[in-house]
């Protein structure tokens, strides 16, 4: 049996439906979560529990051989929100997965555990981690507590990921809507992206793998964008034209932290963690070892996962 934790998330509404096609998976979710984009199968087994507050997990993880962990706070308004969640939360299912007899986990980690660089240098499996975000941090204290738990894993880093069912990428594309587009900091930068069905479908691998190597994988489209290549495409498929605002990290940082005083919840469309990210002058990485291990050749592209982004969000009237 397999498990995923996060099921009600952005990676788990896309992944979810594509896993329970042709095997039987049981996804654990919070008790106050919205399942209405979930179409019922008989393959999909619903059980509740939290993992930030150790509930159910040893219900859930009984008969489980395979945990998919996609469980985590991308948003926060200090250090120990992210922690309670992404790095206690890990804490909870692995010291549960110790007493149900759980022997494989894989870890759904994130880019931001290195940090971006000053220049267009690439980072790889080996790059010592050097994360600028609370988010970051509290990953990569997730990824120690996998890698120190004697169970066989995959960590698995994506870079940006976006694609249907996504809210934070479609905020930003609302603002473009508009004609506007701010950009933090000065100068030009850099960023690989995924798109959600090229990384859905190497989870999926990943879950068929006959043994896990306790190997960490980076994992993008193949392709290093320019922010402003990425910007030219939003706006052609948008059919609009836009103004790039840049504003300066310190102004960033201060509207950021005005956010997170007055605003609260996944309603912000910035907050001074995200901020931190953004400012960064280059986030790129190298992904041979997942090629090699995994011979994952990515199918979206920038225009063609875009497109289809858009296309999703428009069809579900939220664009």
């Amino acid at each position: 049996m397999l498990l995923i934790t996060g099921a009600s998330g952005f990676i788990g509404k896309n992944l979810v439906p594509e896993l329970s096609r042709h095997r039987r998976i049981r996804i654990m979710v919070r008790r106050t979560s919205n399942l209405t984009w979930l179409k019922r199968s008989k393959n999909i087994q619903i059980v509740y529990g939290d993992i930030e507050k150790n509930e159910g997990l040893l219900y859930a993880l009984d008969g489980v051989d395979t945990v998919v962990h996609c469980a985590a706070r991308t948003i926060g308004q200090n250090f120990s929100e992210y922690y309670a969640t992404n790095t206690l939360g890990t804490e909870h299912l692995v010291r549960a997965m110790e007493g149900a007899g759980a022997s494989r986990i894989v870890l759904l980690s994130t880019h931001a555990v290195c940090g971006p660089t000053r220049t267009k240098q690439i980072v790889d499996e080996h790059t010592p981690p050097r994360p600028v975000s609370h988010y970051g941090r509290s990953k990569l204290l997730a990824e120690h507590i996998v890698r120190n738990s004697g169970f066989k894993y995959i960590i698995l880093r994506p870079v940006a990921v976006y694609g249907p069912h996504d809210v934070d990428v479609l905020k930003y594309i609302r603002l473009m809507n508009t004609g506007l587009c701010p950009v933090v900091g000065l100068g030009e930068k850099y960023v690989n992206l995924i798109h959600i069905n090229d990384l859905v479908r190497l989870i999926i691998d990943i879950t068929h793998a006959p043994a896990f190597t306790n190997k960490t994988y980076f994992a993008h489209d193949g392709h290093s964008y320019s922010y402003r290549t990425v910007l030219n495409k939003i706006a052609e498929i948008l059919e609009k034209r836009i103004r790039i605002i840049p504003v300066p990290a310190t102004i960033a940082l201060m509207t950021g932290l005005l956010s997170d005083v007055f605003m609260h919840g996944s309603t912000r469309t910035v907050w001074r963690d995200k901020v931190r990210e953004l400012a960064g002058t280059s986030w790129l990485c190298c992904q041979d070892e997942v090629r090699k291990d995994f011979a994952f050749v990515p199918r979206y592209d920038l225009a063609r996962g875009m497109q289809n982004t858009i296309e999703w969000y428009r069809s579900n009237h939220l664009l």
